[in-house]
């Protein structure tokens, strides 16, 4: 069996299974064996082959936008009637199946099975007496003949598989040529994007009246550890917002009645049909399957005391999603350490949970469940801004990239600079959008 996973792609989890018979003459363990001992045979290399092929049809096709036909697998099989015969028996060797194009469409599972011709036993060879030195009896020539035939049918059969060998070293060099021809004309476009133009003359940033933005940062905390950077994190989104048509709600270090006063603030702005954005640097916690956002008054003696005092992010999602806005995105950079850890019987854990996204929307976590995210790459990090925020920036005003490419871009820097201190920090994304759209166009 050949399995394939992609775990996001437009909301959606693909799962690519093929189940794929042995060839003929040999049982499914012995034709794995075989291949982990470096015994290849043709049939190891056209499943190799089409295995390949696959994986680059699958990026042609939903990566690339660009639906691939697949070759399809093709070499004698084992069948219900041969196994019956004893293993004494000659059986003719079966033909290989027809190679058959099949399109990618998008549909999230696809399975390929062999479809062989069956072929009939063929009949036990009569035995033959021995007798007094005679002309060849007919039961003689007709063994010569079938043995003959069994050859040139052996000989057809490695044939076609070279052929199919060499069809598929065709198609898998097209496919790896097109492939690495789109992934360079992306890092080109993205160069591009990311050379400094010439300075303009100074102007005021356009805002738009549909672009709406509520930017939180919470740093100067009383009752839990304080944080380094996260009102400058909200400072530097609230100012790149601006720079691309947002009308920006900022607030720094919220006690509970004011943080929970500014979402009602913000709710009563938004009008259906809005581009909203919500930013959020702090301490979070998960508690049970639900995450929180933690006021700076927070006290943390008890679970259900910051249940109370918290604020549920899942509220403020429900409040977009009840103002039908067209689209918002939720970017929540509250993965440090446990902010309670050092209180008894520690509350919550680091990170936060999975969430889910309604209809319209993007949620995007600094860090995926259970991982810290970074506010410096080591001692020597003079930047202001956590990993997250600092990358996330600088991604958003390039012009012409959509918003989705935008959060994916700066998934893959932060993983990036964060393996280079040792750490493992992989932004968590949740889409649900529909449509395409721009922080800068």
């Amino acid at each position: 069996m050949i399995e394939m996973s992609i775990q996001q792609f437009n909301g959606k989890k693909l799962q690519i299974e093929a189940f794929v018979q042995p060839p003929k003459g040999l049982t499914s363990g012995k034709f794995r064996d075989d291949f982990k001992a470096g015994q290849a045979l043709a049939e190891h290399e056209i499943l190799s082959g089409w295995t390949s092929i696959y994986i680059e049809s699958m990026q042609q096709s939903y990566f690339n936008k660009k639906p691939q036909p697949i070759m399809a697998l093709a070499y004698p099989v084992n069948t219900v009637a041969e196994a019956s015969v004893s293993a004494g028996t000659v059986t003719a060797a079966l033909a290989p199946a027809p190679v058959t194009p099949v399109v990618v469409t998008g549909a999230t599972r696809i399975e390929a099975v062999n479809k062989p011709v069956q072929a009939s036993p063929a009949a036990a060879p009569a035995p033959v007496v021995a007798v007094a030195p005679a002309p060849a009896p007919v039961a003689d020539n007709s063994a010569q003949l079938k043995l003959e035939q069994e050859r040139r049918a052996m000989d057809e059969e490695k044939r076609k598989m070279a052929q199919q060998l060499e069809a598929m070293t065709q198609m898998l060099a097209k496919l790896q040529q097109e492939n690495a021809a789109a992934v360079a004309a992306a890092k080109a476009k993205e160069v591009a994007a990311a050379t400094p133009e010439p300075p303009a003359k100074p102007s005021q940033p356009v805002t738009y009246a549909n672009r709406k933005a509520l930017v939180i940062g919470n740093d100067l905390y009383t009752h839990v550890p304080k944080l380094n950077n996260a009102g400058a994190d909200a400072e530097a989104m609230a100012k790149s917002l601006e720079a691309v048509g947002y009308k920006v709600f900022k607030h720094l270090n919220l006690d509970e009645k004011k943080f929970k006063q500014a979402i009602r603030d913000f709710r009563q702005n938004l009008s259906g049909g809005d581009e909203v954005l919500f930013f959020y640097a702090g301490h979070g916690v998960q508690l049970g399957n639900a995450n929180y956002l933690l006021p700076t008054d927070v006290q943390g003696d008890q679970e259900d005391q910051v249940k109370d005092d918290a604020i549920l992010l899942q509220k403020v999602l429900d409040d977009l999603e009840e103002k039908k806005t067209k689209f918002a995105l939720a970017v929540i950079d509250a993965c440090r350490d446990n902010p309670f850890k050092s209180k008894g019987r520690a509350i919550g854990g680091r990170g936060l949970a999975p969430t889910s996204a309604a209809t319209g929307q993007m949620i995007m976590f600094s860090a995926g469940s259970g991982q810290q995210a970074l506010d410096r790459l080591g001692d020597n990090d003079k930047e202001k801004n956590g990993l997250f925020t600092r990358i996330f920036v600088k991604e958003m005003v390039k012009p012409g990239l959509s918003v989705d490419r935008v959060l994916r871009n700066v998934r893959n820097e932060v993983v990036r600079l964060a393996r280079t201190v040792g750490h493992e920090q992989t932004p968590a994304l949740y889409d649900q959008a529909i449509g395409e759209f721009y922080f800068r166009q």
